[in-house]
């Protein structure tokens, strides 16, 4: 038997999922295919961060999500019988400034939900057991237990976890170590008066406690293994509720096992997530610590970074190496957490009594200050994360010694004030922010982001205070040009501080209202300017004042303009 598809997904955790649905949502044919007869029935992975929170928002996942699990709002670490640390996550600048805490099982239910709804499946009891590549995509053996099957794609992705087989059958070394450290997990109920709203750690002499509440009175408890405790099989409960103990100094009992089970934790990174048509994602191409609950959250962006320039390469309206940024990008982000949990991991398992004191005494110091519990309390939620050394994000901007005195009500061109503000508004490579506006001609005030289309490339065309029938007329010749040149993969916007639209021009020109100046504040916008927004809502290209030529430059490099 063999079949043809667009793209061969190969296992359906959370990458998996995430990343059928979103080819399925642009367009593709997608077979997503795992080695398990069944979900895995595990707590796993818990913790889903506001950033990934954002991604999944447009499919509504995210409020599904929130719906069946425990808003965390924090973290606190303690150390000998003290806090040491606080990090709250009431101030992220996000729709979401919360962890929720709910078991893997749980958030891949939800996302299976979503992939049925775009009319995808998981097919199960399916082994990838061969691959072939050649200039037009790849065959691949899938057995299955009533013989074997032949599947033709033009590619593959492997999101099959940390043993991936894909990554195996492309003979890619998994290069990184193994910590010496043994861990116990342990999902129970404890019956004390820490709060159930907090990630709570301790950092005991002999080990760590890190605590996750779940919904229903569950509680995640991981720890650290005593020193030459080698065991494998799965820690009683009265082996955790000892350690417990000990490292908290709570005499609180803990009840009702859930998954138990014994660790080791790697770092370990592939030097390449992309092998021509075969592409690596989440755990297949990273893993690392569990501090800060980055891994699984990881792994569904990088699904959702590489399905949209998979969708527009497969259809034709990018050009090829636009999928090598794939790896550019994700490549550095799963590098930086892997620094980021491997610096945590040692700091929390510090033997030496006079290093835990100097650890203990920093982290006061430190959190102390506001402005590094912000950012702690944004690198954890992964609202740091951006791509500004890419080579998608490109920026032209006016020199203060170029700008014209005086308002920005004066003219079109930026005055020195405006300047100012543009340089230190979102920047190229970095995340979009989402505002209340008004599309001219309809009702409501809905969010920006919902009117983006998920498959195409959005230019801001921002008109500033000042209003001209030359920068009208700018405005209205880029946007036709990028209708004929790339119809199927650019839409364009003219955003205008007025409260009706400008006469000016044509009906064929969307235009957006921002009366209130919410969109002109965040994207630093008082005089004419030019944001284009990739379809993952990150900043591409942003430029003071428009320069026509320089747009088309930019999206010509990266899109294929229309055959007609």
């Amino acid at each position: 038997m063999s079949t043809t598809v667009d793209v061969l997904v190969v296992g359906a955790g959370p990458t998996g999922l995430m990343l059928a649905s979103e080819l399925l949502l642009r367009g593709l044919t997608v077979r997503l295919v795992d080695e398990a007869e069944a979900p895995s029935p595990w707590s796993r992975a818990l913790g889903v961060h506001a950033r990934t929170l954002d991604v999944l928002h447009a499919s509504g996942a995210a409020e599904a999500l929130i719906a069946r699990g425990q808003k965390l709002h924090g973290a606190t670490l303690w150390s000998g019988g003290a806090v040491i640390a606080r990090v709250d996550f009431a101030e992220l600048e996000t729709p979401f400034p919360f962890v929720v805490c709910l078991p893997q099982r749980e958030t891949e239910a939800v996302l299976t939900e979503v992939l049925t709804k775009r009319g995808g499946a998981v097919e199960r009891g399916l082994k990838l057991t061969a691959l072939r590549q050649d200039g037009t995509g790849v065959t691949a053996t899938l057995a299955k237990s009533d013989g074997a099957e032949t599947v033709r794609a033009a590619w593959v992705v492997g999101c099959d976890g940390a043993r991936s087989t894909v990554r195996k059958l492309l003979d890619l070394p998994f290069e990184g170590s193994t910590y010496e450290e043994r861990f116990l997990l342990a999902d129970v109920t404890i019956d004390w008066d820490t709060r159930d709203d907090r990630i709570t750690t301790y950092f005991g002499d002999d080990g760590i406690a890190a605590f996750f509440p779940m919904r229903e009175r569950v509680t995640r408890v991981v720890l650290t293994a005593p020193e030459g405790d080698e065991r494998t099989d799965p820690p009683t409960l009265d082996e955790v509720q000892a350690l417990f103990a000990k490292r908290t100094g709570s005499g609180a009992t803990l009840s009702n096992p859930g998954w138990t089970s014994r660790f080791r934790i790697h770092c370990r990174q592939v030097a390449s997530y992309r092998d021509d048509r075969v592409f690596l994602a989440g755990d297949a191409a990273h893993i690392h610590s569990p501090a800060g609950g980055q891994g699984m959250n990881t792994g569904i962006q990088d699904a959702h970074n590489l399905a949209w320039k998979l969708a527009l390469v497969h259809r034709g309206h990018a050009r090829a190496k636009l999928l090598d940024t794939y790896h550019e990008e994700r490549h550095a982000v799963g590098r930086a957490v892997l620094r980021g949990t491997d610096a945590a991991t040692k700091a929390a398992s510090i033997k030496s009594a006079a290093l835990r004191g100097v650890r203990d005494q920093v982290a006061r110091m430190l959190t102390s200050f506001e402005v590094v519990q912000q950012r702690v309390a944004r690198e954890t939620a992964e609202l740091t994360v951006n791509y500004e050394g890419s080579s998608l994000s490109r920026e032209d901007h006016t020199s203060v010694l170029q700008a014209r005195v005086g308002t920005a009500a004066g003219g079109e061109t930026p005055t020195v004030t405006s300047v100012r503000y543009f340089d230190s508004a979102i920047a190229a490579g970095q995340r979009a922010r989402d505002a209340k506006t008004t599309l001219a001609g309809a009702t409501g005030t809905p969010g920006l982001f919902s009117l983006l289309d998920p498959s195409r490339f959005t230019v801001l065309l921002f008109d500033g205070r000042a209003a001209s029938a030359e920068g009208y007329a700018r405005f209205t010749s880029l946007v036709t040009t990028l209708e004929q040149r790339f119809p199927e993969s650019v839409e364009a916007f003219v955003v205008t501080p007025r409260t009706t639209r400008p006469a000016e021009l044509p009906a064929s020109v969307r235009v957006l209202l921002d009366p209130d100046g919410e969109l002109e504040a965040l994207y630093g916008a008082p005089t004419e300017c030019v944001y284009v927004l990739r379809p993952d809502q990150y900043v591409g290209y942003r430029a003071q004042p428009l320069d026509e030529a320089r747009v088309l430059a930019y999206l010509g490099a990266i899109l294929r303009p229309s055959a007609s």
